[in-house]
């Protein structure tokens, strides 16, 4: 499982462990018509779960919800995470079926599938010819930007990684919500993986490069500088200037304690591991 792609927010949500039924992975295999599901899963006997319900679509107007599990596709036994996306993609406009579990309790759902750019539009987003997803008020700079930055990250020899799981270790920590990449030296100081949080909501968005930090120049320093430049023990707000392009923003947010931002976004940490928090204690072993 990984957490996912380069998504102008990492994701629809701010970035997951799953295979989605919304993002471009069934637009491959030409299936341009879904339920606007994010689903996870690995080997049986583990289920298939609901990760993700996007806003605006089908699955939630049926009110499909987290954690929710999938057993059944237009009454055929779904076995696999692949079997799931595969049965709820298709290349028409017609409704699926599916079977589910909740807290145990089964419970069926008839959903009308909608198609994959008109989806979305619902959610502000738009797909680039390479199947990244963007804000689709991003201008052509910034999409210029976005690419740049995707490319440099996937070839730097020397990328290092602050808040690598998009967290501080120490959850009590207040921050900005967002990991931060480093490369060529430490010259490239760039937002990562982007939770719902202070920054997001403020504006930032993944791949801005960061400029100053309160006023202070974050290049050329180590992970542990970059993390305590970036995090505070106590509440307080925070001033970031960033390029996006060819454009130089000013943000100014107020952090938030790590531990709130991971339970907004759906997270808890087991035996030092994300885990959605949703899921039953009989379940944890198919997150390890």
């Amino acid at each position: 499982m990984f957490r996912a792609g380069y998504v102008a927010t990492f994701s629809l949500s701010m970035a997951i462990l799953w295979a989605s039924c919304l993002t471009s992975r069934g637009q491959d295999r030409g299936q341009h018509y879904n339920i606007g599901i994010d689903l996870t899963g690995s080997n049986p006997p583990c289920p298939v779960f609901v990760m993700g319900v996007q806003k605006n679509s089908p699955a939630a107007q049926a009110g499909i919800k987290l954690g929710d599990r999938v057993t059944a596709v237009d009454g055929e036994t779904v076995k696999t995470l692949q079997d799931a996306v595969q049965r709820l993609t298709s290349n028409s406009p017609g409704a699926v079926t599916l079977q589910m579990m909740r807290e145990d309790v089964p419970y069926s759902v008839t959903v009308q599938r909608e198609e994959f750019t008109a989806l979305l539009r619902k959610n502000g987003l738009r797909k680039l010819p390479n199947g990244a997803l963007v804000s689709a008020d991003a201008a052509d700079a910034e999409v210029k930007h976005f690419l740049s930055i995707i490319s440099a990250v996937e070839n730097a020899k020397d990328l290092s990684t602050a808040f690598p799981s998009h967290y501080p270790a120490n959850k009590q920590l207040y921050y900005p919500g967002f990991e931060v990449f480093s490369w060529n030296d430490g010259t490239q100081v760039v937002v990562g993986g982007i939770e719902d949080g202070p920054a997001s909501r403020g504006g930032v968005r993944w791949g801005d490069r960061i400029i100053a930090v309160n006023g202070i120049d974050p290049r050329k320093r180590s992970v542990a500088e970059l993390e305590s430049l970036l995090s505070s023990s106590k509440p307080t707000s925070m001033t970031l200037i960033i390029e996006r392009g060819d454009l130089q923003k000013t943000f100014t947010i107020e952090l938030a304690r790590a531990a709130d931002i991971l339970r907004d976004n759906h997270w808890q940490v087991i035996n030092g591991k994300l885990v959605p928090l949703w899921v039953p204690e009989k379940y944890l072993s198919c997150f390890e």
